[in-house]
C-alpha cells in the first residue's frame, strides 16, 4: 500500500511540474512583445474520432509562434451514455498561410461506467489513450471557420483495477475531424 502511495505522490509531482511548465511557455510566449501572426489566438470546435470517446468538445489556444512554427494547446470534454473523457494535448504546426500542417500529442484519461467512479462499489474502467497525430488545419490568422483533420497511431492502456502502474498496451488506428471557429 505505502508503494502505491509513493508512485501516486511521484505521479502528481510530475503532473503539477508539466502543468507549471505549460503555464510558464503559456505565459513567456504571451508576455514577450511580437508581431504574432494570429491575431485570433483562440478555437472552440467539436472533434470527432473513430476510437475512445467519439466525440469531444474543445478549447485550442496558441500560445507561442516562432518565424515558422506555431504552438498550441487544447482541452476537451466528452460525456457519452455511461462514459467521461478529457482530452488535453499540444500542437505544433506551420504558420504560413491558412492551411497548416500540424503535429500534436493527445492524452485522454477515458472512464467507462464513471457514475460508479470512487463510490464504495466502483464497477468504472479505467484508461489511458495517447494519441500522437499527424494531419491539417485550417485557420484564418484573422479568425473565423476552424477546421483540422489526423490520422494517428492510438495507444490505449488498459490497467487493472487491482494495479493502475500495470498497463496492458494496445495499439490501433484513428483518424478525427475537428469542425469550429477561431476568434
Amino acid at each position: 500500500m505505502n508503494k502505491l502511495k509513493t508512485r501516486a505522490s511521484n505521479f502528481t509531482k510530475k503532473a503539477l511540474i508539466i502543468v507549471i511548465l505549460l503555464l510558464a511557455l503559456t505565459n513567456s510566449g504571451l508576455s514577450q512583445e511580437k508581431d504574432f501572426t494570429f491575431s485570433c489566438r483562440n478555437a472552440i470546435y467539436l472533434n470527432f474520432t473513430t476510437r475512445g470517446a467519439l466525440y469531444s468538445i474543445n478549447y485550442d489556444r496558441i500560445f507561442y509562434e516562432t518565424d515558422k512554427i506555431a504552438y498550441s494547446y487544447r482541452l476537451g470534454f466528452s460525456v457519452l451514455e455511461d462514459v467521461i473523457a478529457a482530452p488535453a494535448g499540444i500542437n505544433l504546426f506551420v504558420r504560413k498561410g491558412n492551411f497548416h500542417p500540424e503535429l500534436s500529442l493527445t492524452l485522454m484519461p477515458y472512464v467507462d461506467k464513471y457514475k460508479s467512479f470512487m463510490s464504495d462499489n466502483d464497477l468504472s474502467d479505467k484508461y489511458l489513450y495517447v494519441i500522437p497525430g499527424i494531419g491539417y488545419r485550417y485557420q484564418k490568422p484573422s479568425g473565423g471557420f476552424f477546421a483540422k483533420a489526423l490520422i494517428s497511431p492510438m495507444v490505449v492502456l488498459d490497467p487493472p483495477s487491482s494495479n493502475f502502474w500495470k498497463m496492458d498496451p494496445k495499439l490501433y488506428p484513428a483518424a478525427s475531424i475537428g469542425l469550429g471557429y477561431s476568434f
